[in-house]
């Protein structure tokens, strides 16, 4: 079975115990009132997983608290099914009141909390890896995972993320070359890399990195319905930001005033997301282009921080990203 058949399975043994005692209020309640034998430890790890018991508190809490509360749920279990647990009157219900607490710890980093949900239930549920990265993603063209039919023949900058790495061996020489499938927003595609170009990028194009691929869109005959393409480069795209070819961009209409308040939190912004990336105020009067200043002090790193922080003092429409010119 599919891992996301099986999820959607395995969520579907506590709806039973839901329609019949109400809501689960806790872990431990849900645990306690489905069938455990139908319902295993490895099986409650991939729920935590995809999601489908955040109601509870966070994965990490959840996956760390649950091998003591199965156990719990297990020796009660045993201790009903042996009368033990009636032997001096007492109850040993699921309720929260008896439940083992969860421990304290540290929430998953957005990019953690993703790479699980994949392996449990085949895709990004809550987000996608790419999120962070929407603005630098608009400045590399066209071509997606999707439309690289389109482009055949011609070299193409792809935002993506590293889903599967194979290595594999020529027949002709014994070298080693790559065959890697990377994803973003509009689909899947396959980059191949050989020689000298997959010595260099294999160590970047790791399962679940987050990457610019540069390459050329196969224009083989036998390729022309799903097209790989064949890689020149790879290079992580956090490192993107703050490499000096993207520039922070702060829109300033005619007319308006920049507030000296908010022109020092910008500096003490910028200066807490060190980079190479340029920092520009555009002044723009209507349709004329206007003015385009750099600061000859000030450069930073444009990752999705920055850019909120930007936009928090200056407005949304005020703050975006282009690819650095001289």
């Amino acid at each position: 079975m599919l891992a996301s058949n099986r999820a959607a399975a395995e969520i579907l043994i506590g709806h039973g115990a839901r329609e019949s005692g109400g809501a689960f209020g806790s872990l431990f309640d849900f645990l306690s009132r489905i069938d455990i034998h139908a319902l295993n430890r490895r099986a409650c790890e991939a729920l935590i997983d995809a999601g489908a018991l955040d109601a509870f508190g966070h994965r990490a809490q959840l996956l760390a608290g649950l091998p003591t509360a199965y156990s719990e749920v297990q020796a009660r279990a045993h201790e009903q099914a042996t009368g033990q647990g009636s032997l001096f009157g007492e109850e040993t219900g699921g309720g929260s009141e008896d439940a083992p607490p969860l421990p304290r710890i540290p929430a998953w980093s957005a990019r953690e909390l993703l790479i699980r949900e994949k392996e449990a239930v085949g895709y990004f549920i809550s987000g996608h890896p790419l999120d962070r990265y929407r603005d630098l993603t608009r400045l590399f063209g066209s071509a997606h995972a999707g439309n690289l039919a389109d482009f055949t023949g011609r070299n193409v900058e792809i935002p993506c993320v590293v889903t599967a790495v194979g290595r594999q061996v020529s027949r002709r020489d014994g070298a080693e070359w790559g065959r890697i499938t990377i994803e973003d927003f509009n689909g899947t595609a396959t980059v191949l890399a050989f020689g000298d170009t997959w010595q260099r990028a294999k160590g970047v194009l790791e399962q679940d990195a987050v990457v610019l691929v540069r390459g050329t869109v196969s224009d083989r005959e036998r390729d022309e319905e799903d097209p790989p393409v064949f890689l020149d480069e790879a290079e992580a795209l956090r490192e993107v930001g703050g490499s000096g070819r993207i520039a922070i961009v702060i829109e300033h209409r005619a007319g308006e005033s920049l507030p000296a308040e908010a022109l020092d939190r910008a500096r003490e912004l910028l200066a807490s997301h060190p980079g190479d990336a340029p920092v520009e105020v555009h002044h723009t009067n209507g349709a004329d282009a206007g003015l385009r200043l750099r600061s000859r002090s000030l450069t930073a790193t444009a990752d999705a921080d920055a850019l909120a922080g930007l936009r928090e003092i200056f407005g949304e429409p005020r703050v975006r990203l282009v690819r650095a010119g001289p």
